[in-house]
C-alpha cells in the first residue's frame, strides 16, 4: 500500500471518528439536558408538596389557637392567630408562585384562597362574638369556620395527591434519563477508547514505515552521493585523460598532412582528414559531457540576470550561423530574474543553436522567443499540483524540421537523437539533456512540442518567486 493511499486512510478514518464523536457528544448532551430538566422538576415538586404540607400546619395553627381562645379567653392565642393568618397567607402566596406554570394547581388555588379567606373571615368573626357576648359557648361563626377548614384541607389534599402523582411520573422519568445518561457517557468512552486506540495502531504503523522508509531514502541518498562522486571522477578523468590523447591524435594527424601530404594520394590525405575530424568531434562530445556532469554541483551564486541582455551576447556569439543560413530571431520583451547566469547562457545558446541546427532546406529560419506568465497546466501531468501554480513561461518556437511527438521523452536523454549518425544534421543529443539540468537547479521545467516538416516549441517553466 502507497504512503499516499495509507495517509488517505488515516484522514478519513480520523473524519469519521470525529463525526462520530460529536454525534455521540450531542446525543450524550441531550441526554444529559433532559435529565437535568427532570432532576429540577422533581426538586421543584418537592419545594411545592412541602409549601402545602406548611399550608395545611398553618392552617391546622389557624383551628388551634381559636379554640385556645374560646376555652381561656388569653390574648396570647389571639396574638398567635394572627401569626399564623400572616404565615398562610405568605405560604400561599409562595404556593401560587411556584404553580405558575401549571393551570390544574392553579385553578385549585384560586378556590384554594378564596376558601382560606372564608375560612379566616369566620375565624376572627368568631373572636369578635366571644369578646363581645363574653362567653366560651361556640357560635354560628365557629362551626362555618371549621367547615371552611375541612374544605380548605380536602383541597389541600387533592393538590398533594395530584402533585404526588407528577413527581412520581417526573421521578420516573429522571430515573430513566439517569441510566440513559450514564450508558451514553459509557458507551462515549468506550467508543472514544476503541478509535482512539485503533487511530494509534494505525499512527504507529505508519510511523515504522516512514521510519524505514527514511532508513531506505538515507541507504539511497548515500548511494547517490557514491555515484555522484564516481561520476565527478569520470568528469574528472574525461576532461584530463581523455582529451589528451585526443589531442595528440589532431596534433599527429595534422603533422602527417603537414609534412607527408606531398606523398599521399587523395584517399589517403581524406583518411587522414577524416581520423582528425573524428578526434575532435570526440573531444566536442567529451567537452559536453564534462559541462553536464559539472551541472549537478552548483558552485555559482545566484544573481539578477537580464535576460534580454543574455539572448543577445548569444545572438552576437552565434552571428555566423545566423547570417549563413539568413536566420530571423524575433524576441519579446523578456524579464529580470535571479538565477546562474552562467547556466542561463549555456540554456539559451543550446536552444537557439538546437533551432539553427535542425533547419528545413529552401525555407529561411525564423526563431521566435517569447515571455508570459501563467499556470502550470501543460505540465500537469509531471504533478497534478502543478496545475494552478504561477509560472513565468518562455518559449522558443521554430520554422525548422520539427519531430513526431511520440518522441518528446527521448529527446531529452543524453545521447538520444532523432536522426542518425550519418545524417545531414549535426548535433551529439546532449544539448537538451543539459537544458533540461538546467532547468532543475532552478526549480523549474522544460517540455517540447513539435510538428514533423513545421517546427518546434520548447516551453521553459521558471518558478514566479525568481522573477526580480
Amino acid at each position: 500500500m502507497s504512503m499516499k493511499k495509507r495517509q488517505l486512510i488515516i484522514v478519513t478514518a480520523f473524519s469519521i471518528s470525529f463525526i462520530l464523536m460529536i454525534a455521540l457528544s450531542l446525543f450524550s448532551m441531550q441526554r444529559f439536558a433532559t435529565f437535568l430538566n427532570y432532576s429540577n422538576e422533581v426538586d421543584h415538586a418537592n419545594a411545592f408538596i412541602i409549601c402545602i404540607e406548611k399550608a395545611e400546619v398553618s392552617l391546622r395553627d389557624i383551628d388551634r389557637t381559636e379554640r385556645g381562645y374560646m376555652i381561656t379567653r388569653d390574648t396570647m392565642y389571639v396574638r398567635f392567630l394572627n401569626n399564623s393568618i400572616d404565615s398562610l397567607n405568605s405560604t400561599i402566596d409562595e404556593i401560587s408562585a411556584k404553580a405558575k406554570n401549571n393551570t390544574e394547581q392553579h385553578n385549585n388555588i384560586a378556590l384554594l384562597k378564596a376558601s382560606i379567606g372564608v375560612r379566616i373571615a369566620a375565624a376572627r368573626s368568631n373572636i369578635s362574638y366571644i369578646n363581645a357576648n363574653q362567653t366560651s359557648n361556640p357560635s354560628k361563626f365557629y362551626y362555618d369556620s371549621r367547615q371552611m377548614m375541612l374544605d380548605c384541607s380536602r383541597r389541600l389534599r387533592a393538590m398533594l395527591t395530584s402533585e404526588h402523582k407528577g413527581l412520581n411520573e417526573k421521578y420516573e422519568a429522571q430515573v430513566v434519563y439517569e441510566k440513559l445518561t450514564t450508558d451514553t457517557l459509557e458507551y462515549l468512552l468506550l467508543i472514544f477508547c476503541t478509535i482512539t486506540l485503533i487511530l494509534f495502531t494505525l499512527m504507529i504503523k505508519e510511523l515504522r514505515s516512514r521510519i524505514k522508509y527514511q532508513e531506505e531514502l538515507q541507504t539511497k541518498v548515500i548511494d547517490l552521493k557514491r555515484s555522484h562522486s564516481e561520476l565527478e571522477e569520470i568528469a574528472y578523468a574525461a576532461s584530463h585523460d581523455l582529451q589528451e590523447p585526443l589531442r595528440k591524435i589532431q596534433i599527429f594527424s595534422n603533422k602527417l598532412l603537414y609534412k607527408k601530404s606531398e606523398m599521399m594520394d587523395d584517399d589517403s590525405i581524406n583518411t587522414v582528414e577524416r581520423i582528425s575530424n573524428s578526434a575532435k568531434s570526440m573531444q566536442s562530445l567529451i567537452n559536453d559531457l564534462v559541462s553536464l556532469t559539472n551541472l549537478t554541483k552548483i558552485d555559482e551564486q545566484k544573481t539578477s540576470c537580464d535576460l534580454n541582455q543574455i539572448v543577445k551576447y548569444i545572438i552576437v556569439d552565434l552571428e555566423d550561423v545566423v547570417n549563413s543560413k539568413a536566420a530571423t530571431i524575433t524576441i519579446a520583451q523578456m524579464p529580470v530574474i535571479i538565477a546562474y547566469r552562467q547556466q542561463l547562457k549555456i540554456l539559451f545558446a543550446a536552444l537557439l543553436d538546437n533551432a539553427l541546427k535542425f533547419t528545413v532546406e529552401n525555407r529561411l529560419p525564423e526563431i521566435y522567443l517569447s515571455f508570459s506568465i501563467g499556470y502550470g497546466s501543460e505540465i500537469a501531468d509531471v504533478s497534478p499540483n502543478l496545475a494552478k501554480v504561477k509560472f513565468l513561461k518562455i518559449v522558443c518556437e521554430d520554422n525548422g524540421i520539427g519531430f513526431d511527438n511520440i518522441y518528446i521523452t527521448k529527446i531529452f536523454r543524453i545521447f538520444q537523437r532523432l536522426h542518425n549518425q550519418q545524417s545531414e544534421y549535426e548535433g551529439k543529443g546532449i544539448g537538451l539533456a543539459i537544458s533540461q539540468r538546467i532547468m532543475a537547479n532552478h526549480e523549474g521545467y522544460i517540455i517540447a512540442e513539435g510538428t514533423p516538416q513545421k517546427g518546434a516549441r520548447f516551453i521553459l517553466f521558471f518558478p514566479e518567486s525568481i522573477l526580480a
